[in-house]
């Protein structure tokens, strides 16, 4: 397995989110997030560039307000998107669990998904 997540590497994250960096009290259980890392239209997302050439096990905490949400993850849609329903800003703590070779197809499913992502989707985004 591959151990610095880099580009096009499957990486899986463990997110909780907290109302302060030492409270994860907003999940009621830690959720898995996996994807395929750099593949956005624009390169990497700011949400990516915190992960970039870290390796599996490291954690990070980021504070992320609602106004931010969409500049930040960009293409992506991890599963703490509906708790800013609720809060105007919140503490997520990331953990590598996995980084991986995905295979071709994968990565071909995952960019489709990037480019047909638009205004009429479902996911509550906005965009």
């Amino acid at each position: 397995s591959m151990n610095t997540v880099e580009n096009l590497t499957k990486v899986t994250l463990r997110l909780e989110a907290g109302t302060t960096a030492d409270h994860m009290d907003l999940t009621p259980a830690a959720s898995e997030f996996e994807f395929i890392f750099g593949i956005g239209s624009g390169g990497m997302s700011p949400f990516e560039y915190q992960l970039v050439n870290k390796t599996t096990g490291e954690e990070i905490v980021i504070q992320i307000k609602k106004e931010e949400l969409y500049s930040l993850f960009e293409h992506l849609h991890p599963p703490i998107m509906n708790l800013f329903e609720k809060q105007d800003a919140l503490h997520l703590k990331i953990k590598i669990l996995r980084i991986e070779q995905p295979e071709n197809a994968e990565v071909i499913k995952a960019i489709s998904e990037t480019v047909s992502h638009h205004h009429d989707c479902d996911c509550g985004c906005g965009c």
